[in-house]
């Protein structure tokens, strides 16, 4: 579990995110005004996928889960999806890459599944 730290206040924003297997992943974090809403896409080894709206989860590329080797986790104090431009320099929400293990781990823990 790594807690990306380089988010910035800026509407659109990209990071290379380093996996625990030395590959990379891009992941596009961008800000809609009109929406007051985040969302971000990710591309990994080829694989894309683009339009996932920032919301309080454990994972929010579980439904791309046997595709790829890691999950991203969007956590905060409180119980409100990020909705302003300044959530993640404000330190309301943080932004975690979760390796294979810490997804797994979620799938047992919170989603009752068993290890595949």
């Amino acid at each position: 579990m790594q807690i990306i730290t380089s988010v910035t206040d800026q509407p659109k924003q990209k990071f290379n995110l380093k996996l625990d297997n030395n590959e990379r992943a891009t992941m596009r974090l961008y800000y809609y005004q009109s929406q007051n809403s985040w969302y971000f896409d990710i591309e990994y080894n080829g694989y894309v996928n683009n339009g996932n709206k920032v919301v309080l989860t454990f994972n929010a590329l579980r439904h791309i889960k046997r595709l790829i080797p890691f999950g991203i986790a969007f956590i905060s104090d409180s119980n409100a999806d990020p909705f302003s431009l300044d959530a993640f320099t404000s330190g309301k929400f943080q932004l975690v890459l979760l390796n294979q293990e810490d997804v797994q781990m979620i799938e047992e823990t919170v989603y009752n599944e068993p290890s595949k």
